[in-house]
């Protein structure tokens, strides 16, 4: 007899039962238990080493329904769905619909958990994953988000135009959290009117832990004395839930494998200890069921008086992505050149170059997949399991990041052969651009080309225009103004570096002890801040706009510069900032710092293609430290418009830094926002220490009319196309084969 039958059976058995009997009766009559496997590409093996133990685990279900008629399963990963489909048999396939449709399996709307950086074409990508009449088989119709702290209002979205209209929550408290109370329920309402029932759950886990009692290695005991040890606790628990307030007769459930509650199978033995507990008449009644049956019932129990919600739902989990530069800018790199590729101006995509962009798209959503590596990334950083499954997270970056730019290639030959001999510039983007085309001896400037549009390169006169600058005491410009212009262009920072760090002996378990009890003062005494020092600065002139470098100087990092370039004609600029960044493993925060003139309101950014303004627009409780943005910022006034736009680093913070401030109130100063460059704050999964070169690029722009600000930041963070054109013609062949899509 082991030590915890040993306890079962004795005086530790009899007192568990008599505090649960002297418990008043429970107002939960009803909880619904949704059996899944957490699905993680990655954290506890390798992702290709996951996606075959997914596919497996399929198999296991379908095998642990046939075998015992209670037995439920719900498929978390409609990618693992897909997966399995494509290399199952007729007959196997059929099985797994026939037990979709009598209720017994379910498979949601998902193809996996995500981070929010994902832009409007990956969320169509997203709600592609399976063809049409796939879907429609497996009658798809509620989705589920475990672990990640948030989801996108553009996510919402999505669903709701597949259809779905049941979302369940089941995110993980470490290091941010759920956004209010759980367990609850809320109708959550789109800025279109269009709005989702969420299921705010407790942790995607959290059955298993309900029923510890009766838990022994890998399985579930089932005889009375075990059955009404875990009713004892389980009633506990219960109590407790409805302490804290919840009042509705029904909960919500989710249980994953106990030994492996990330990437873990079917526990067949769950099924016959429910039917025990049952037999028992045990309270509340216990209902082994899928997502679907859970989440609906729920709804249709309890919708009608919880509260309607509105807001952005930011998630505290963004932060880890900044680990890896390098490999977010080449993502953002093959998003660009991907709309570049679908662009009007080269008609209309073949089938062929459509599949490729399909291709590409799938690998960049599972690039934004939540999980970014192994769990010993930090604890053993440089082990062969660390560094090869963040081999294989990159390559979901660079891989689309060489097929797009081979795509957008082949539709400008494709698309410029047939055209006289020349030279052309090429604007794929929705809005007019001035910039320069090509590299080096054919960079030529190019004015004002039209939106999605072709036109021969033509000689554009030098301008002897020139924007007001104010320097600082280095010689960098402190504030940029043009003609007509009430106020700057930036009036302040202009990519100024700063670094956050722990203060030692703080560290990782400094941070996470702050996340799960915050203490101002220990923050505070937890982490410096620390400003570039800059070297005198040179400028030089362009015919088209004015040039000034600088090298700047940090503890942290080496070889560091920054560049500004300014139009002559028009209120922009570019601003490239370069660093080395030195190996350590340390936990630091590291920002470009921007100000627009001071008095500036909130701006407005956007997530997936869905506008929003931080701090005011979100759901209470959501993440405001930063915010992972589509690539802009928004400034309205009354004075004109301000657009900030990164290239490659796609999480910001307004006002000042924020690591790990568990900020709530607006800032003071709104006209600033900060761009995180780096962030190795994590303490698991994500990447501990990289370092070397890392490269940024920003756009700033005023106007006094901005319509869509969302398809100008598009045209300003990509580049006008330079095509030169022989004086002959490829072949048939060649156009045929190798050149077009």
């Amino acid at each position: 007899m082991n030590r915890r039958r040993f306890l079962l059976n004795g005086g530790a058995a009899t007192a568990i039962l008599r505090r649960a009997q002297a418990m008043p009766p429970s107002r939960i009559r009803v909880v619904d238990i949704i059996h899944h496997t957490h699905t993680d590409f990655g954290y506890t093996e390798l992702p290709s080493v996951i996606r075959d133990l997914q596919m497996r685990y399929l198999d296991a279900a379908i095998d642990c329904c046939q075998r015992n008629p209670d037995f439920r399963w719900t498929v978390e990963s409609l990618a693992t769905l897909h997966n399995w489909w494509r290399r199952s048999a007729p007959a196997r396939r059929d099985e797994l619909v026939s037990l979709v449709r009598s209720g017994r399996m379910d498979v949601m709307a998902m193809p996996f958990n995500q981070t929010p950086f994902l832009n409007a074409a990956q969320w169509r990508r997203m709600m592609n994953w399976i063809p049409p009449e796939l879907w429609r088989r497996l009658d798809i119709h509620v989705a589920m988000q475990n672990d990640v702290n948030g989801i996108p209002r553009a996510g919402a979205m999505a669903l709701l135009g597949r259809g779905v209209n049941h979302l369940l929550m089941g995110i993980n408290a470490d290091s941010g959290g759920p956004p209010f109370y759980r367990p609850s329920a809320f109708w959550w309402k789109m800025p279109d009117g269009g709005r989702i029932f969420v299921w705010l759950g407790e942790h995607y886990g959290s059955a298993m832990n309900y029923l510890k009692a009766a838990r022994d290695g890998t399985r579930m005991l089932d005889d009375e004395q075990h059955v009404r040890a875990a009713n004892a606790e389980f009633s506990s628990r219960i109590a407790r839930i409805e302490a804290d307030g919840y009042a509705f007769d029904r909960l919500i459930l989710t249980f994953t494998h106990p030994l492996n509650y990330d990437n873990g199978g079917p526990f067949p033995s769950l099924a016959p200890f429910i039917a025990a507990w049952n037999r028992l008449e045990l309270q509340p009644r216990l209902r082994l069921t899928t997502a679907a049956d859970a989440v609906i019932t729920m709804e249709k129990t309890v919708g009608a008086g919880i509260p309607e919600l509105t807001g952005e739902w930011t998630d505290w989990w963004a932060n880890g992505d900044a680990s890896g530069p390098r490999e977010v800018a080449a993502s953002r790199l093959a998003k660009r050149l991907l709309a570049a590729a679908n662009s009007s101006v080269f008609g209309a995509m073949p089938a062929r170059g459509a599949a490729a962009v399909e291709d590409a798209l799938g690998d960049l959503c599972l690039f934004d997949e939540h999980t970014w590596g192994s769990h010993r990334s930090v604890s053993e950083p440089y082990s062969a399991d660390s560094l090869a499954q963040y081999t294989e997270k990159s390559d979901l970056a660079y891989r689309p990041m060489g097929s797009s730019d081979i795509l957008l290639r082949r539709r400008v030959r494709a698309t410029v052969d047939p055209m006289p001999a020349g030279t052309f510039a090429i604007n794929p983007t929705p809005a007019a651009l001035s910039g320069w085309a090509g590299e080096g001896e054919q960079r030529f400037w190019v004015e004002r080309l039209d939106a999605h549009s072709i036109a021969p390169k033509t000689s554009v006169p030098p301008s002897s225009a020139m924007p007001n600058l104010r320097r600082d005491s280095s010689g960098w410009p402190a504030a940029a103004s043009w003609s007509g212009m009430p106020k700057p262009l930036f009036d302040g920072p202009c990519g100024g570096f700063l670094c956050t760090q722990t203060v030692p002996p703080a560290d990782r378990r400094t941070i996470t002890g702050l996340h799960a009890k915050f203490d101002p003062a220990r923050r505070r005494s937890a982490f410096r801040e620390s400003r570039a020092a800059y070297s005198p600065a040179t400028s030089r002139e362009t015919p088209h706009t004015i040039v000034v470098r600088q090298e700047f100087q940090h503890p942290r990092v080496m070889h560091a510069t920054r560049e500004i370039e300014l139009w002559r004609r028009e209120p922009r600029a570019r601003l490239r900032v370069r660093f080395d960044r030195l190996s350590s493993l340390a936990p630091e925060v590291m920002h470009l710092e921007f100000a627009f003139p001071a008095g500036h309101p909130l701006p407005v950014v956007s997530s997936g293609a869905v506008p929003f303004t931080p701090y005011r627009d979100q759901l209470k409780g959501a993440c405001r430290d930063y915010f992972a943005i589509d690539g802009w910022a928004h400034y309205t006034t009354g004075e004109g418009h301000w657009l900030w736009v990164t290239r490659d680093a796609p999480l910001v913070c307004i006002g000042s830094p924020h690591v790990v401030e568990r900020h709530t109130e607006e800032p003071e100063a709104r006209h600033k926002i900060l761009a995180i460059v780096f962030d190795n704050c994590w303490h698991t999964n994500f990447v501990a220490d990289s370092h070397g070169t890392f490269e940024f690029q920003f756009e700033l722009a005023w106007s006094d009319r901005m319509d869509n600000p969302g398809n100008l930041a598009e045209a300003l963070s990509s580049d006008l196309i330079a095509r030169v054109n022989p004086p002959f013609h490829e072949t048939e062949e060649e156009l045929k084969h190798i050149y077009r899509p």
